[in-house]
């Protein structure tokens, strides 16, 4: 954090952050001293004041750190040897090299836009990564608070709905006492999976759990005919493979996600302000 301003609203609104800690604990033994866990909480899709970030997206991977534990982004509070065209990661203290288009033209008056230091966030279009689809929000709601609180967030949460791009993909997670996982996918009448909020659970029993282990529909076993299909020619056996249509399509993980858990905003709209409004 830079000098004079420790208040919190400030980096919130210059970086769209909000951390946990003012200073980064420079050793275990002051880590384990820390009272609250080291964390943060960005907003994204923030519009950041013009002297706070690039004015446009960085159309270019960003520098990483070499060390295969750490990989973390060239930023400015790095420190940067000039003459030797090396740079120090802050986290792990590992010296890196500049690719060499940054080292021929890299100099303290000639900074590319990751060092600047009031740029502290930036944004990157990789061109490496194909495009993802479209973006996908997971509203989490802390249920235990107040009944006016809960009316206000709420109406908040569906005004944010009226923004969203139509195709925008929306989740909703509510906890309190235990953890609810809403299946929005579901038609007729309300579904959630609800998880005990005092045991942790890893990603796979979690997807146990929600029912997305991946699978395919059941089809006919051991070349056995399935009920209703017509009898074979006399002296021929059933062949699957000549049905066709398949018996059965394999569905990852994700997709049972995407069909179930994460739906498009203008599809489930109405499901999630039913859900807002029993809050």
């Amino acid at each position: 954090m830079q000098g004079d301003h420790w208040d919190v609203t400030y980096t919130e609104e210059s970086a769209g952050a909000r951390l946990s800690f003012h200073v980064w604990p420079s050793s275990r033994l002051e880590a384990t001293r820390c009272v609250a866990p080291i964390g943060a909480l960005y907003t994204p899709l923030k519009q950041l004041p013009p002297n706070c970030a690039p004015p446009t997206a960085l159309q270019y991977d960003p520098i990483r750190c070499s060390t295969a534990t750490c990989h973390a982004v060239l930023n400015p509070y790095c420190q940067v040897d000039y003459r030797t065209k090396l740079w120090v990661c802050p986290f792990c203290l590992t010296r890196n090299h500049f690719p060499p288009h940054y080292a021929e033209n890299i100099s303290e008056t000639n900074l590319p836009a990751e060092l600047i230091p009031q740029f502290a966030t930036c944004e990157y279009e990789l061109p490496s990564v194909p495009p993802a689809g479209p973006p996908a929000f997971v509203f989490c709601i802390d249920t235990c608070a107040h009944v006016e609180e809960l009316t206000e967030l709420a109406d908040s949460i569906q005004q944010v709905l009226n923004l969203l791009p139509e195709d925008s993909l929306v989740g909703l997670i509510t906890f309190g006492t235990n953890v609810q996982v809403h299946e929005l996918g579901f038609e007729g009448m309300p579904k959630s999976y609800v998880i005990r909020g005092n045991k942790e659970y890893g990603p796979q029993k979690v997807g146990q759990l929600l029912g997305c282990g991946g699978g395919k529909a059941a089809g006919p076993a051991n070349g056995n005919r399935p009920a209703g299909a017509p009898p074979p020619p006399p002296g021929q056996h059933y062949n699957p493979q000549q049905q066709q249509q398949p018996q059965g399509t394999y569905e990852s993980p994700g997709q049972q996600v995407l069909r179930r858990f994460l739906l498009p905003v203008s599809e489930c709209t109405m499901t999630l302000e039913s859900i807002l409004e029993d809050l």
